[in-house]
């Protein structure tokens, strides 16, 4: 059994962006980012926050520093920190591919650094990130998995 809480994953701050779990965040804002009507940003971020309690995943939504933009969406669920595994999904919206890199760098750090994941689940990922890890020691196979070689 490992003792890792996502619930301590927050807030990552990089050069140009600051994460945070998406209840930390103004919820006109969120409901903008994501296209939702209230009631369900509400919900989203209601459930967001029962994932990370339970251990079962983590969200942030990324910010550029001195600003209030939202400018990406990162999501990590079907955790299992056990087995190594995951689901991840990126949202990005109007990011240069330089600000994607700096994302991703700091992401590669945390799944393969800082929780260890072996497998991860992708669906359409950037390929800026998906560049990232495969030149940092995950291999992409035809089934959409990340694995760690």
């Amino acid at each position: 059994m490992t003792d890792i809480k996502m619930k301590f994953y927050r807030p990552f701050i990089t050069e140009n962006f600051f994460w945070d779990f998406p209840t930390h965040f103004n919820l006109k804002k969120v409901s903008e980012f994501l296209g939702l009507e209230i009631d369900p940003t509400t919900q989203y971020i209601s459930d967001s926050a029962k994932t990370i309690m339970r251990n079962d995943g983590v969200y942030w939504l990324i910010q550029k520093k001195h600003s209030d933009d939202i400018v990406a969406l990162i999501s990590l669920s079907d955790l299992d920190l056990v087995k190594k595994q995951a689901a991840l999904m990126i949202t990005f919206k109007g990011l240069n591919d330089d600000e994607k890199h700096e994302i991703s760098q700091r992401l590669l750090v945390f799944l393969k650094d800082q929780i260890s994941l072996e497998e991860i689940e992708i669906n359409q990922l950037d390929h800026i990130v998906q560049e990232n890890f495969t030149n940092n020691g995950y291999t992409v196979n035809n089934n959409n998995l990340l694995k760690r070689s």
